[in-house]
């Protein structure tokens, strides 16, 4: 069968609400649930919730040398209070970072060595004798954070690959109610978010909430997508992202914030498995079919085209607004010939600026984004780590 505007429209029909909705307004906005987010309190300070710890610094010394520049450390080291003790190390020593776990108490040691320059050499970084300021600094990280540290600017948002397979687990069952029409505080009332990860709100993030209109509803369907992704386009529509943030107690949080305001952002849609064939994970966009185009609206080829290859197709909505591109107003024009889907899409969508990108969701699910150009071309820096 030849796809033209008559079997789009078909399709599009056959399809109920689709994945995508070339008519939006058609739905009836159902009024937002009363029932509120629920939010994590926002610490005062980053080391706010910080438990009970102690640090302890070992250093290991072996040269006379070292042993010499212990001593100018150890006058240091007592002036900004951090808590040390010197030994004289074996070949089997290594530098590392250990906690344990004593009851309330949670004990990080740190073992260094100090080598015959006097430099301290850690397992990840060094410092000098005129860096003692930013040892004590690490000192009161590992304090609020624990060995792992404070999350900020490191792989998988800080979290090591247990914490995160827990947490994609976490963010894999699927969406089962409907979205679209829904206005934000109704549309994420659906989303099954794991209890054990409680939503946190930055500032800045409840003052974006508080500066949503009213009348603005969700333009497309996240049903059958996992709820990490479903969350991530929720709040993608509405100038919104998501990351994980370890907390100080070594829980872990959802903070919401504006997407324009950090790069490191939970992303709609993960790069596929590089061992594994684009055909075996979405074989249906890489079937041959026929298709003759003309003037047809954009959203519809994207309804069809959803339904045919039964894989979600999702718009990205925040730069494609951001670069004033009018989805609904674009057309498409095809001369006949064959094509698969995935090609289609990609053709469909250059000439109009935007690019499309094939991902998975958080149980592996496929799924295609179409967005800006720019961004289909970047690919997130977090990897997912396998099941």
């Amino acid at each position: 069968m030849r796809f033209n505007r008559r079997t789009l429209l078909a399709a599009a029909v056959a399809s109920g609400c689709g994945v995508l909705a070339s008519a939006p307004g058609l739905l009836a906005a159902e009024p937002p649930l009363r029932k509120p987010v629920r939010t994590a309190r926002v610490p005062e300070d980053s080391f706010a919730k910080a438990p009970e710890t102690e640090v302890i610094l070992e250093l290991l010394t072996g040269a006379g040398a070292a042993a010499e520049h212990a001593q100018q450390w150890g006058q240091q080291l007592q002036k900004l209070n951090v808590t040390f003790q010197s030994r004289q190390g074996v070949s089997t020593d290594k530098p590392h970072v250990k906690e344990q776990k004593l009851g309330r108490l949670r004990r990080v040691t740190v073992v260094a060595l100090l080598d015959r320059n006097g430099k301290i050499v850690c397992e990840d970084r060094s410092f000098t004798l005129a860096q003692a300021q930013q040892l004590a600094e690490w000192v009161r990280e590992l304090k609020a954070y624990g060995a792992q540290g404070a999350p900020q600017g490191k792989p998988m948002f800080g979290l090591d690959e247990s914490q995160f397979k827990t947490l994609i687990q976490g963010l894999s069952p699927a969406v089962e109610a409907e979205t679209i029409g829904l206005r934000f505080d109704a549309a994420l009332s659906k989303l099954p978010l794991p209890s054990r990860h409680p939503v946190r709100l930055t500032p800045e993030g409840k003052r974006a909430i508080a500066a949503i209109d009213s009348n603005q509803t969700l333009r497309q369907s996240v049903k059958g997508l996992s709820v990490g992704t479903g969350l991530a386009v929720v709040l993608s529509e509405f100038g919104l992202a998501f990351k994980p943030l370890r907390t100080p107690e070594g829980s872990i949080e959802l903070s919401i914030f504006p997407r324009e305001d950090d790069s490191e952002l939970w992303p709609i849609g993960w790069p596929l498995d590089p061992n594994r064939p684009q055909g075996q994970i979405a074989p249906a966009l890489f079937k041959m079919v026929p298709v003759e185009l003309n003037d047809v609206p954009l959203t519809e080829v994207l309804t069809a085209a959803s339904t045919a290859s039964e894989v979600p197709i999702l718009l990205d909505y925040f730069p494609i607004d951001q670069q004033e591109i009018d989805v609904s107003e674009l057309k498409v024009n095809v001369p006949a010939r064959k094509t698969t889907w995935g090609l289609l899409l990609k053709q469909i969508t250059f000439n109009h600026k935007l690019g499309r990108r094939i991902a998975t969701d958080e149980a592996g699910r496929p799924l295609v984004l179409i967005t800006t150009l720019k961004d289909s071309l970047k690919e997130t820096t977090v990897g997912k780590p396998t099941k």
